[in-house]
């Protein structure tokens, strides 16, 4: 067993062992799980809300792959530095790389989604299907009347 004063010692510094350091660990995993389902909520509210076609699926596909890839970074990150934080290792804690990545997809698959909603060579508004009405003081008036 090595003495504490020993340059060789296999003690870990307590500092690194402070309980505040595993809830910031957990609080950053639950920051990066929250941005996640947030992206998955976008893919799921164009799939359900975008109208129908293959331009829809392609645009809810990018987000959901984004938000499932977010997950698994969020989950190993996590786990790799509790394993760092339990080894009582030194170093680093910051990741510089990774929110340039996701603000970048972001910028990304919302280019993607409005290429290809406007895409089509020349948009005409369905007007003939439209019933205008307004409401004015509690009675409905139709356009025209």
């Amino acid at each position: 067993m090595a003495q504490p004063g020993n340059s060789g010692s296999s003690e870990v510094d307590f500092k690194l062992l402070r309980p505040k350091n595993y809830f910031a660990n957990e609080r950053t995993f639950i920051n990066w799980l929250q941005l996640a389902v947030t992206m998955g909520g976008l893919g799921l509210a164009l799939l359900n809300f975008g109208g129908t076609g293959i331009r829809v699926r392609i645009s809810a596909f990018i987000f959901e792959t984004g938000a499932l890839a977010l997950i698994v970074y969020a989950y190993v990150t996590f786990w790799r530095r509790a394993q760092r934080l339990r080894r009582g290792e030194r170093g680093t804690w910051d990741d510089r790389f990774v929110p340039v990545v996701v603000v970048m997809f972001f910028i990304f698959a919302t280019a993607i989604n409005f290429g290809l909603t406007f895409h089509k060579k020349e948009y005409i508004p369905p007007l003939n299907k439209l019933s205008a009405t307004t409401m004015a003081w509690g009675r409905v008036q139709r356009q025209g009347q």
